[in-house]
């Protein structure tokens, strides 16, 4: 339970509304299942497990993140694919990135889609510039590019890293 205290305000959320579904699944998985036929069976597991699988990707989400901001550091990455979905009614969901970035000689290829920490604005970016990138020292495949921090120089790196030196900025990863 006390892990459960020290979790992102928006996990906390999102685990409670999963558990109360949970809980009215299996409440009437059990009040009804001699009467409910055996595909309502099978979907409503699957909805479980789903769910459950749901609660815990949030989990490992929050718990990288939670890494990568206790023990960062900084380099330069490009923008390898830039994805905007504008899908009529549901906003901007469904953006995505992907990058390259190199830590000590070795080259990494990252992607994400837009989630709590860091938003992938609608509007492309400019695909020649570098941007900022975060990652964590001991596993440099835990990252996100900032597009909100172009690398035209390398004064402007060492203006970040002085940025970045005592704590992370709030627009560069969304805090609690």
């Amino acid at each position: 339970m006390k892990d459960f205290f020290n979790q992102e305000n928006h996990t906390k959320t999102v685990v409670v509304i999963f558990i109360f579904i949970i809980i009215c699944v299996i409440f009437y998985f059990v009040k009804n299942f001699k009467s409910i036929d055996n595909q309502l069976k099978i979907l409503l597991m699957i909805l479980i497990v789903g769910l459950v699988a749901g609660i815990c990707l949030i989990r490992e989400q929050d718990k990288n993140v939670e890494l990568l901001k206790n023990n960062f550091y900084l380099t330069t990455g490009s923008i390898e694919q830039y994805i905007v979905t504008n899908l009529k009614g549901k906003g901007d969901t469904g953006n995505s990135i992907k990058y390259i970035y190199s830590v000590d000689n070795h080259f990494f290829v990252h992607s994400y889609g837009e989630n709590y920490y860091v938003d992938i604005p609608n509007d492309k970016p400019d695909l020649s510039l570098l941007y900022l990138v975060i990652y964590e020292k001991v596993n440099p495949k835990n990252s996100f590019i900032l597009l909100n921090y172009p690398v035209n120089s390398s004064q402007d790196l060492e203006r970040y890293k002085d940025l970045f030196k005592d704590k992370i900025p709030d627009d560069a990863i969304k805090q609690n």
